[in-house]
């Protein structure tokens, strides 16, 4: 993240600070939840059993990194997904509503109502969200890159994140999508995984996923480098995985193709990260560079080794809405999504095609994006 808002995201008194505001959010929806069930039912003890149970789904949501280490079962990954999703939209909607009821004057029987007509909305914001996860669009580019370069169609794929909720049937919406375009070459440009990397010990599915995989018709087949969600570079599951998928990994590599150069970044966060110039010497000059990287604050590098184009995803595009402006504010403008050019290195970041932990997308789509290289 470039910006100094991304920055101090990184740092541990973002955590702290996120923690400490995002417990005193939960626990005040928890007492406003249980007054507006004390209000609705005359019962003794459901309002306190509503507001416990309120406050505690938060706080397992609030602690998920280390609940998820504790249980890993795939289950309670979804619960903790679907629970995550509902409080971020639950919490503002309730405090929108008591605004609302404060300045009307409402009842109370009529604000009590409208707290769980603002749960509802959430649920369905949620839902609805989880629906448009199951849609994979196709988003167009033309890239200038000269003569030698010219007619090569390049289908990207970016943040798969193959684990509680992705498998093998969205898989297949992607590898349907990417076979639409009739590529010459398919790149996944990292995250592959979800975060914690669980479905590596699922056999049974991983070979249903590769075997979807193997369905990519591309005429120079299909290259990825690694995430920061992705294992390290050396993992055997992983490995043997990739090459079922008929995936091959470029870590920190490079190879020429019947028209362009195409060199794989490795992500720093897990694995060994080269500098670009230690790529100078095993290019072929003739013929356009293109670099895959998963993050694009790799961009500037790249911009100054001479690229021609840079593929790269992360950022999700915010994934969902109101994320999507924290997001772009975090990441910076030019480094957030879509196409973007750095004197003559053009960038296209994608969106991603699969989503992290939270199962939704609002006000963004899963894509693939279709590159044409042109003269």
């Amino acid at each position: 993240m470039n910006t100094r808002f991304g920055k101090f995201i990184g740092t541990n008194g973002f955590g702290k600070l996120f923690f400490a505001f995002s417990l005193a959010i939960i626990l005040c929806a928890a007492c406003i939840n249980g007054l507006a069930i004390g209000r609705l039912w005359d019962n003794s003890w459901l309002p306190a059993a509503v507001g416990l149970l309120y406050a505690a789904a938060g706080l397992l949501v609030l602690t998920q990194k280390e609940a998820t280490k504790r249980r890993t079962s795939r289950g309670f990954g979804v619960f903790l997904g679907f629970s995550t999703c509902f409080f971020i939209y639950d919490a503002p909607l309730l405090l929108l509503w008591k605004i609302c009821a404060a300045i009307a004057q409402f009842s109370e029987k009529t604000n009590a109502a409208g707290v769980l007509c603002a749960d509802g909305l959430a649920a369905i914001t949620v839902a609805g969200g989880y629906l448009h996860t199951k849609v994979v669009k196709c988003r167009s580019y033309s890239i200038p890159v000269g003569q030698s370069g010219m007619g090569c169609r390049i289908a990207l794929c970016s943040d798969i994140h193959l684990g509680a909720f992705v498998r093998e049937k969205h898989v297949r919406r992607i590898v349907e999508k990417i076979n639409e375009l009739e590529a010459d070459l398919v790149v996944i440009c990292g995250d592959i995984i979800d975060a914690g990397n669980q479905i590596l010990s699922d056999a049974g599915a991983l070979a249903k996923i590769s075997a979807e995989f193997q369905k990519i018709s591309s005429k120079e087949g299909v290259f990825a480098v690694l995430g920061n969600h992705d294992p390290q570079a050396e993992n055997a599951a992983f490995l043997r995985f990739l090459q079922d998928a008929h995936i091959r990994l470029l870590h920190n590599q490079s190879i020429r193709l019947s028209k362009i150069n195409l060199i794989g970044r490795t992500n720093a966060s897990n694995n060994r990260r080269l500098p670009l110039e230690d790529f100078a010497d095993k290019i072929e000059p003739s013929m356009p560079v293109i670099i895959l990287d998963h993050d694009p604050c790799g961009i500037p590098e790249a911009a100054q080794f001479g690229a021609d184009l840079v593929l790269c995803g992360h950022t999700h595009r915010g994934q969902f809405f109101p994320i999507t402006y924290f997001t772009k504010w975090a990441n910076g403008r030019h480094f957030f999504y879509g196409h973007e050019q750095f004197g003559k290195t053009h960038a296209v970041i994608s969106s991603g095609a699969g989503f992290f932990q939270l199962p939704i997308r609002i006000g963004t789509d899963n894509e693939i994006a279709d590159i044409r290289l042109t003269q």
